[in-house]
C-alpha cells in the first residue's frame, strides 16, 4: 500500500462545519463579542512561538481582550468552546459515507488516526466511531495549533512510518493541506471547489471518491 496510515481532521471534515454552525446561532448571537475574541485568540497562536504552556497562553490572551483573569477565561474556554461545542456537535451529522469509508480502510488493513486542533473529548463515541482509531489526539496536545509542524510530526512519529506513508486528509487547505504538505505527508482536501495548482495529492467531495482513491493508489 502506498499509505499505511490514513488521518483525518475532525471538525469541517467529518461533519459540516456549517451545520455546527446553524446549530449555535442562537448562542453565537448572544455571545458574539467573545466568539470573535476567541477566534483572534487562536489566529494568534497558530501564528505564536515558542509556547511553552499552550492552555495558560490562550486563557492569558483571551483574558487580555475580554478584561478579565486567566482564571475566569480559562474556566469560559472549558465550558464555552470546548463543553458546549462538544454537545452542540453530538447533534450534528456526519457527512454521507463517512462509517462505511471508515469500515473500509480498516478492513483492507489501513490504520486510522483523528488529529483535530479542538480537544475531542467524547466527540468520536458520540458519531459512533469509537473504537476505529490506531491514533486520536487533538493539536493542542503537541504545544501547537496546526499548521505547525509539531501536531504532525507527533503523528507520523507515533506510527514510526516515513511522512510519505501517512495520508492527511482535511478542509483548511491553509491549515491541513499545506501544514501537512510541509512536514512531507500526503494530502487530501475535502472541497467542492479544489484551488487551482493545489498542493494536495487528491482533493474531493465525497467520501467513496476517497475510499476508491486511496484503494487505486496501491
Amino acid at each position: 500500500m502506498r499509505f499505511k496510515v490514513v488521518a483525518f481532521d475532525v471538525d469541517g471534515t467529518l461533519y459540516s462545519n456549517t451545520a455546527m454552525y446553524l446549530r449555535t446561532l442562537p448562542f453565537a448571537l448572544r455571545r458574539l463579542p467573545l466568539l470573535k475574541a476567541f477566534g483572534r485568540v487562536r489566529r494568534e497562536l497558530r501564528e505564536m512561538r515558542p509556547i511553552e504552556n499552550f492552555h495558560r497562553t490562550q486563557a492569558e490572551l483571551l483574558a487580555r481582550k475580554r478584561g478579565i483573569s486567566p482564571e475566569a477565561a480559562a474556566r469560559l474556554i472549558q465550558e464555552v468552546f470546548y463543553g458546549r461545542w462538544e454537545r452542540i456537535v453530538r447533534r450534528v451529522r456526519l457527512f454521507p459515507h463517512v462509517p462505511e469509508t471508515l469500515s473500509a480502510l480498516k478492513a483492507r488493513g489501513y490504520r486510522l488516526a483523528v488529529l483535530s486542533d479542538f480537544p475531542l473529548g467524547r466527540k468520536l463515541e458520540a458519531f459512533g466511531l469509537a473504537g476505529l482509531w490506531d491514533y486520536a489526539r487533538s493539536s493542542e496536545e503537541s504545544g501547537y495549533l496546526k499548521p505547525a509542524p509539531e501536531p504532525f510530526l507527533d503523528l507520523v512519529r507515533a506510527f514510526g512510518v516515513p511522512p510519505s506513508e501517512v495520508l492527511y486528509v482535511g478542509n483548511n487547505y491553509a491549515y491541513d493541506v499545506e501544514g501537512a504538505r510541509k512536514q512531507g505527508l500526503a494530502t487530501a482536501h475535502l472541497t467542492g471547489r479544489p484551488k487551482k495548482n493545489s498542493v494536495a495529492d487528491f482533493s474531493f467531495r465525497d467520501y467513496r471518491a476517497l475510499k476508491d482513491w486511496i484503494f487505486s493508489s496501491g
